[in-house]
């Protein structure tokens, strides 16, 4: 019997899910954002003392939306943030230079609340890329995180059909180094 008016409960939420959105006029449609403004960097360890280190850089982000008529949409994001900036004078003649930089590769599912204002959550991976200059040669590495999650909260104003311009606050979590990027954009996006 339980288990019969679980059922019956999701069958009465699902229809009247559906019935709200119906009268909704909005059509099926791709679109295609970008998006650049503030971000700064949480780290969970600072070892550098704090003058050397800078942590505010600008960040872009580029989305690819599935927006069907319903509520939820589903798309594809990427980007380019800078993580940190360190540099150094180790004596007269040696100076180290230090640079972090991050690619996100998010699968993002998107819902919209109200009109215009939307909130996301996106699991992915992400691309670390390191390079420190000094002495010797350039060091370069790479470094793959698995396990990271992106959390956004948008508004986007429609100009007309096609175009849309807006502003997201995101609060990105990575999981290989336990450390946090929050981004405030300005965002422009064309429906397809």
């Amino acid at each position: 019997m339980k288990k019969i008016t679980v059922i019956i409960l999701f069958c009465l939420l699902a229809c009247f899910n559906v019935r709200s959105q119906e009268g909704n006029s909005r059509v099926t449609h791709f679109s295609l954002a970008i998006g650049a403004g503030w971000s700064h960097y949480f780290a969970n360890m600072d070892l550098v003392p704090a003058r050397n280190v800078h942590k505010e850089f600008i960040g872009t982000s580029f989305q690819f939306m599935w927006e069907p008529e319903y509520r939820l949409s589903l798309g594809l994001e990427t980007g380019l943030y800078r993580i940190f900036k360190v540099d150094s004078v180790l004596t007269k003649e040696y100076t180290m230079d230090s640079r972090m930089y991050m690619i996100p590769l998010l699968l993002v599912i998107r819902m919209r609340i109200v009109d215009h204002f939307y909130l996301s959550v996106a699991p992915g991976l992400a691309i670390q890329l390191l390079q420190i200059r000094g002495i010797g040669e350039t060091i370069s590495s790479t470094q793959y995180s698995f396990a990271n999650f992106e959390a956004c909260a948008s508004y986007l104003y429609p100009l007309s059909k096609r175009f849309v311009v807006g502003g997201e606050a995101r609060f990105f979590y990575i999981g290989a180094t336990n450390d946090n990027i929050m981004s405030l954009n300005a965002v422009f996006a064309l429906r397809l």
